[in-house]
């Protein structure tokens, strides 16, 4: 509670009991001009300003509480009674010289006032530390909540890293027993993937170009083991390059995409990646032309990873589905927020 805060509420309290005052004169027959009355009603209102910060100390040593309720409030009955007993006889005594009588009006409503003050500015106190106490509680809330949120961000991320690195290392294993220069290559470009990924380790969101330059590179892995067989389009709207999105979030559509897609299909294989804005939304849609989704298949952890993750970090603005495409193949939809990468 500042300074000029408490000055200005006991200057208006001031001027409201301006009146009372010079009736209790009146009726006393020690008649006194308005001037003197406001002089007075303010000698006894810039008293409690004066008073106002030993009572707040008084508050912050023996809060009120259900707690100490028995200790507190004793010493709260006791403070008052001595401020009181203390404050008025001052009060008359400025009083009496501003008046310039030596006379006062007897009055309990003085006491009264007194007593009520003490208790008004102690609650004032009260609802402030409630407040403060408040606001901190939520801001922790908030942090724990952002803090927990990144988290599972995290754990979502961990979790896909591991089952990107475990599929790719098994093609790299199957491949040896074909071509051990192919696996070579491959296993060299798998560590340039990796490094990159630990560059991003960091960043929950990537502009799109950054994605799709790490879809690429991802792909010429895939393309040593598939050869000119498989081919892969990509066709982002210029408008979408710098929007953001999920690090890592189109790799696991790509092999998904592969899996049911490529490997199932013994001739040659397209996979196909859109991205186009309408609006708010920014949608990314990747297709390939295999033999399609199967009924009643669940998904499998790059999908269902990537979907939780989109659930985290858009609620309900980011959605991932699968669908069949006519008249066959897979088609697997990201819908998430336009916005721009930081």
């Amino acid at each position: 509670m500042g300074a000029l805060p408490v000055i200005g509420i006991f200057t208006a309290m001031a001027l409201l009991f301006t009146g009372q005052v010079w009736l209790d004169y009146a009726y006393a027959r020690v008649p006194v001009t308005w001037e003197r009355a406001l002089a007075i009603s303010a000698i006894e209102w810039y008293l409690w300003a004066a008073l106002t910060p030993l009572v707040l100390l008084i508050a912050r040593r023996v809060p009120l509480s259900r707690g100490r309720l028995f200790i507190s409030l004793p010493v709260h009955i006791v403070a008052c009674l001595v401020l009181t007993a203390v404050k008025i006889p001052v009060q008359e005594f400025l009083g009496a010289v501003v008046a310039g009588v030596t006379r006062q009006p007897a009055s309990f409503l003085k006491f009264y006032v007194s007593i009520f003050t003490y208790w008004a500015i102690l609650a004032a106190a009260m609802a402030v530390r409630q407040r403060r106490i408040a606001r901190e509680r939520e801001l922790q809330a908030t942090k724990l909540e952002g803090d927990l949120a990144r988290a599972q961000l995290d754990a979502l991320r961990m979790r896909l890293n591991p089952h990107f690195l475990f599929n790719t290392l098994n093609g790299i294993s199957g491949l040896m027993r074909e071509n051990v220069e192919a696996a070579d290559l491959m296993l060299t470009r798998l560590s340039d993937l990796l490094r990159l990924t630990l560059e991003r380790a960091d960043l929950q969101e990537v502009p799109l170009q950054e994605e799709l330059d790490f879809v690429k590179q991802y792909v010429a892995i895939q393309q040593l083991r598939f050869g000119d067989r498989l081919s892969v389009t990509i066709d982002a709207a210029p408008e979408t390059l710098a929007l953001a999105v999920p690090s890592l979030s189109l790799q696991p559509l790509v092999e998904n995409a592969l899996k049911h897609g490529a490997e199932r299909t013994p001739g040659p294989a397209g996979i196909e990646i859109l991205a186009r804005r309408a609006g708010a939304v920014l949608e990314i849609v990747v297709s390939d032309d295999g033999p399609g989704p199967q009924t009643a298949v669940k998904p499998g952890t790059g999908l269902e990873t990537t979907r939780l993750r989109l659930s985290h970090l858009y609620g309900d603005a980011g959605s991932l589905t699968l669908e069949p495409a006519r008249p066959h193949g897979a088609i697997a939809r990201v819908r998430l927020p336009a916005r721009e990468s930081p």
